[in-house]
């Protein structure tokens, strides 16, 4: 018998088949990170361990870019810890889907949190405002069984490959088309293209600021576009419907 209830079911493979759709678009992002962690000294079985411990593209490019430049560790680490300051948001926006499970069932929905996932998480709720906490759950749970480990797996073949792939194939690339597959996914209306131009617009004016941190400022300043854009669109509803 499935643990799960008919529609919650239909949802988790709803989110497996979507987010496979799509997954090949990251998978190159991986390779990058795979072999950015062997290139940045780390032995082996480090590198092989750590997408599994630092589940994050950005995360991880930061962390070996550091380590490549023969920072120290501590400062490699709260790097990427900054750079994944931007989940901070992404939790308080689902915090009103988790509320109703256990401290270590949140926990556990937290580690798989990455960019894509949260993109089509709203997104399903634009489409489906009227789903349950459960099935947007299992929803998510379908993209994260699918996801995480064709990251795992890519990662690794990256790390595996890393002293073989020779620099000239500027697989560096792959980072951005990761993030583009995601923004045209699920760029659907004006708030959000407000939003989308006015991070991008930030993190390359604050592309400077160190520790990474005119990315966390560009993600705020997207998100305060997006607001703006829609309590525009909102108030010049209301005054339309006034008239």
């Amino acid at each position: 018998m499935s643990i799960l209830a008919p529609d919650s079911r239909a949802a988790f493979f709803d989110g497996a088949r979507e987010v496979a759709i799509v997954a090949p678009s990251y998978m190159p992002f991986a390779l990058v990170c795979g072999v950015a962690a062997v290139n940045a000294g780390l032995v082996l079985p480090a590198a092989l361990a750590l997408p599994g411990l630092v589940y994050g593209g950005s995360s991880q490019a930061v962390l070996t870019q550091f380590l490549q430049g023969a920072s120290a560790l501590w400062v490699a680490v709260l790097s990427g810890l900054v750079v994944n300051l931007r989940m901070v948001v992404y939790s308080a926006a689902m915090a009103p889907r988790l509320r109703h499970l256990s401290l270590p069932r949140r926990l556990l929905g937290a580690a798989f949190l990455v960019d894509n996932v949260f993109a089509f998480m709203e997104q399903r709720k634009i489409d489906k405002p009227t789903e349950s906490n459960n099935q947007l759950l299992a929803y998510y749970a379908g993209m994260t069984c699918v996801l995480w480990p064709a990251w795992m797996v890519f990662c690794i073949i990256g790390s595996l490959a890393g002293s073989v792939i020779p620099p000239s194939w500027q697989l560096d690339f792959a980072i951005p088309l990761a993030f583009i597959a995601t923004l045209a996914t699920t760029v659907r209306s004006l708030p959000l293209l407000a939003a989308a131009v006015g991070g991008g617009v930030a993190s390359v004016v604050l592309f400077a600021l160190p520790l990474k941190l005119g990315l966390i400022a560009a993600c705020l300043l997207g998100l305060l576009a997006g607001l703006v854009v829609e309590r525009v669109l909102l108030a010049t509803a209301v005054k339309g419907d006034d008239e």
